[in-house]
């Protein structure tokens, strides 16, 4: 076998490498995928009896080598097995699971745990069709704490390392900005990435940045700003503002009345907005409360925390259930995936269902985050009231769902009797072009799915033929989006139950050629601006619907999200080649130089208003270069 014993393969001839637990074993045999099902179903199962009776993780593939499913088991030739039984006794679920199945790995790990671990990773590093899919809301932004040596504070959508610090996420993007601001004008943070400026930017003359970049301040002194932030954000704003008079009483007592004036000025501010946060408790509580309500196939899960007795984030998560897990699996499916990557493990976490193994994931959480976290279920008392409010939240916003999902499959099915569909368009793509006078075209596909816009699923292109040819690029974009579905990129799959072009009759006619030349079957539908008629391949004539009709007016809604996107795309890319055509024609300046001027001065226009000294002070710069920048941009 390739590869030590501490690799994972990720299909034919492909291995990733995992953290390495303290006793780990896999085996993968190639039982060729050109086999008859019975013949396949006849190896494994004869492979069966050599799995051992140990703790481990177990992944089932498809005919085409993918994995498909990912578990784990105390006991894996038993679990294993269970699974091969007579699909007489089957679920419906697993029965079609495991008539996809053309092989199997398996992870043997020396404890329960490490196999939780393995588990974990497994289904974060294959994204698996069969296994619980988990949502959460994209569209929900993080507070981000840097953990650079000066540290920033950001406004950030994902979770992307796990070294800095995240709050959230927060549901009123607006709101959070504003609390940023604030926040920012009572600690001021640096909130550019570079700190490489001889000099202090704007911001710091503005008040709004110490320059830790410049060297305008200590590194004790910056430190004490980043603390004060995660204390607030900790939920300790009284204790935090009751500190800042203390040191303003001190520093007024040493005659250091700016300190004064500005600590006084942060207290005030700090009074304001942490009267803003909801206390829900006289107790200092530290805890996740995690409530979960739904039906068969989908749960919606609500995360509250409290950090000091107050409420400071509130997430929400929707699952799916691919396969019959019970109740208490998705819980222990959901606490694995929430808090793995978590850095911020309170010291205990109430549910609503406790896992099949409460004991298990506490030692779970202890082996992966080195503290002790108590999961368990209240039954009386207050801590059993805040759990009985966060599942009142979890039953409001549910039932707000499902009458929105009733109300677009509603919509949809009215739609598809309308277009004369096969079958209700659960997954609806529209394609739009955007470019100003044949620059930079860019194309644009956005994703409805039951009605909803599905942002996690957007894609966008950089057209690399035709520039000024809004059918061809249309042409190039939904053939590459179609090109990487068929090469099971999971990034385009699945595929779409009705495509939505933003145009006419000759758009497409356009996209239909595509599909034709692909082989692929998906009905494609034309809507066009102004007129909003609906054309289809090959008819002359577009269907008018009238202007209240629900259905028109959810493509209405996606064509129009699909043209927004195909712009703001547009424009980004506009806007970094206007930088670079400023500078490129600039004798002697090429990308480093560039580089160097941008970090320095922040932007274009900065750069132009600059004098030859200040040129000069730029790294790389030298006094020639410098004369050059300046006169290319004074000599008219």
């Amino acid at each position: 076998m390739a590869g030590p014993d501490w690799w994972f393969p990720a299909g034919k001839g492909c291995w990733h490498l995992l953290e390495r637990p303290t006793r780990l074993w896999l085996v993968s045999e190639n039982i060729g995928y050109s086999l008859k099902s019975s013949e396949a179903d006849q190896v494994m199962k004869d492979r069966l009896k050599n799995v051992p009776l140990q703790p481990g993780v177990y992944l089932y593939r498809d005919k085409e080598g993918r994995v498909i499913y990912v578990g784990k088991a105390r006991v894996l030739r038993s679990r294993m097995r269970s699974y091969f039984q007579s699909p007489a006794g089957m679920d419906p679920k697993v029965r079609a699971m495991m008539a996809k199945v053309g092989d199997f790995d398996y992870i043997v790990t020396g404890t329960e745990v490490e196999a939780l671990i393995m588990e974990s990773n497994l289904i974060k590093a294959y994204q698996p069709r069969y296994n619980i899919d988990l949502r959460d809301d994209k569209s929900y932004p993080y507070l981000k704490i840097t953990a650079e040596k000066f540290p920033r504070l950001c406004i950030v959508r994902e979770k992307k390392d796990k070294v800095s610090r995240y709050y959230g996420p927060y549901a009123e993007v607006g709101l959070l900005r504003e609390t940023v601001k604030v926040i920012t004008g009572i600690f001021p943070l640096r909130t550019c990435k570079s700190m490489n400026n001889r000099r202090p930017c704007l911001n710091h003359d503005l008040g709004k940045c110490l320059a830790p970049c410049s060297g305008e301040v200590e590194t004790e002194e910056y430190q004490r700003l980043v603390d004060g932030i995660v204390s607030f954000l900790d939920g300790n704003g009284q204790q935090l503002t009751e500190q800042i008079a203390a040191e303003m009483q001190e520093a007024a007592a040493n005659l250091e009345f700016e300190k004064a004036a500005r600590l006084r000025d942060q207290a005030s501010a700090l009074k304001v907005l942490t009267e803003k946060q909801k206390v829900c408790t006289d107790q200092s509580y530290d805890m996740d409360i995690v409530g979960m309500i739904g039906g068969e196939q989908h749960k919606l899960t609500l995360v509250f925390k409290l950090r000091a007795g107050k409420i400071v984030a509130k997430e929400t998560f929707w699952l799916k259930r691919v396969i019959d897990e019970a109740d208490d699996e998705v819980v222990e499916f959901f606490i694995k995936q929430y808090y793995a990557d978590n850095q911020d493990i309170p010291a205990e976490i109430l549910v609503s269902l406790l896992p099949p193994d409460t004991g298990l994931m506490q030692t779970w959480l202890k082996e992966v985050h080195g503290s002790r976290c108590r999961i368990w279920k209240p039954e009386r008392g207050e801590k059993h009231g805040l759990l009985e409010m966060v599942m009142e939240n979890a039953r409001l916003l549910w039932e707000e769902r499902m009458l929105d999902d009733s109300r677009n499959q509603r919509i949809l099915q009215e739609l598809a009797h309308t277009l004369d569909l096969e079958a209700v368009p659960q997954r609806i793509e529209c394609f739009d072009v955007s470019h100003l006078g044949g620059r930079e075209t860019v194309a644009s596909m956005v994703v409805a799915t039951l009605g909803r816009p599905d942002k996690k699923a957007y894609r966008r292109f950089k057209i690399k033929t035709e520039q000024n040819n809004d059918t061809a690029s249309l042409s190039e974009a939904l053939r590459r989006r179609l090109e990487e579905a068929c090469k099971g990129n999971p990034a385009f799959l699945p595929e779409p139950d009705l495509l939505l072009i933003d145009g006419g009759l000759g758009q497409v006619n356009a996209a239909r050629l595509v599909l034709e030349d692909l082989g692929v079957e998906i009905p494609v539908l034309g809507l066009a601006k102004r007129e909003e008629a609906l054309y289809w391949p090959g008819r002359r004539d577009p269907l008018r619907l009238p202007r209240r009709h629900e259905g028109l007016q959810m493509l209405q809604r996606l064509r129009d999200e699909a043209h927004r996107f195909a712009v703001q795309y547009n424009r980004q890319r506009r806007g970094s080649q206007t930088i670079r055509s400023a500078l490129d024609d600039i004798e002697g300046v090429g990308p480093k130089r560039r580089q160097a001027l941008l970090l320095h001065f922040g932007s274009v226009a900065r750069i132009k208003t600059a004098s030859r000294e200040e040129l000069g002070q730029v790294p790389g710069v030298n006094k020639p270069i410098a004369e050059r920048i300046y006169t290319h941009f004074h000599q008219s």
